[in-house]
């Protein structure tokens, strides 16, 4: 399983559900104010509901394409942030073309919808982060999927490679020249021997159930390679710190899998 390239296909699916939202909100104005008739207030509303709906959904259906593209969640955030708003800002004004040059309902000046941009880019932000994080387009049997594939495989049959993206090249990792696992979402970053950060599009509950005997989970977020542990030392509250043997940073274990560590280390 690789990471997907990016893709506007799979959006295409929810263009019947802003089609409705769109004559729902068009309706709903119509309605509410009769400086328009039905159909132009619907026309209108149609257009808003596609540019910033659809680019939301575009943005959520890559998602898997857009974290691998971004070294932390911060980065990612922050474009997400600015692209929302501008979306929203976008729809606005495209809004105020329709009504002023199109319906010829008032006179057109550039950037004078006022309070409208805030409202559009307080929804694009709220439904642009909502549809992003909760991942409602993405297959909810993804992880049970998995899950089902590793237990009805041989226990023998175990993950020897892990394919990441690397432009448009699917690069397979050795799993001996990985370190660590780092949990993020739905996926996991791969931190490997030569330094290196890549992101793979397994969870981090599959790679526990596939992986050899000398990979370890010792916290919710990490799976270690016990082949390149350099130096545990012990840290408070029943967890551990790990060293490696390379430039990477440190890991700290957490209290729960404090029996894993002293297992690692022949404690008990």
């Amino acid at each position: 399983m690789t990471i997907k390239p990016f893709n506007m296909k799979p959006a295409n699916k929810f263009l019947p559900h802003i089609v409705v939202v769109g004559l729902g909100i068009g309706t709903a104005n119509y309605v509410l104010n009769d400086n328009l008739n039905w159909i132009q207030w619907c026309i209108q509303s149609l257009c808003t509901s596609f540019i910033i709906g659809y680019t939301l959904v575009v943005i959520g259906v890559n998602k898997s394409w857009l974290m691998s593209r971004f070294g932390s969640k911060t980065k990612l955030y922050l474009f997400l942030f600015s692209t929302f708003l501008f979306t929203g800002t976008v729809a606005t004004e495209f809004e105020h073309v329709i009504r002023s040059v199109v319906f010829q309902s008032q006179e057109f000046q550039l950037f004078s919808s006022g309070k409208m941009y805030v409202f559009n880019g307080i929804i694009s932000l709220i439904l642009g982060y909502s549809f992003f994080l909760n991942d409602f387009y993405k297959s909810k049997t993804t992880d049970y999927s998995q899950e089902q594939t590793a237990t009805t495989l041989s226990a023998n049959e175990w993950i020897t490679t892990i394919p990441v993206k690397q432009g448009e090249h699917v690069l397979l990792i050795p799993i001996e020249d990985i370190v660590y696992f780092e949990a993020y979402d739905n996926y996991a970053f791969v931190y490997m021997q030569n330094g290196e950060k890549k992101l793979c599009d397994y969870s981090l509950r599959f790679l526990e159930q596939r992986l050899t005997s000398n990979f370890s989970r010792v916290h919710r977020k990490y799976i270690v390679n016990e082949s390149h542990i350099k130096k545990v030392t012990p840290y408070v509250n029943g967890r551990y710190v790990l060293l490696f043997e390379n430039e990477l940073s440190s890991i700290t274990s957490s209290k729960s899998y404090a029996s894993t560590i002293r297992k690692l280390i022949k404690i008990e």
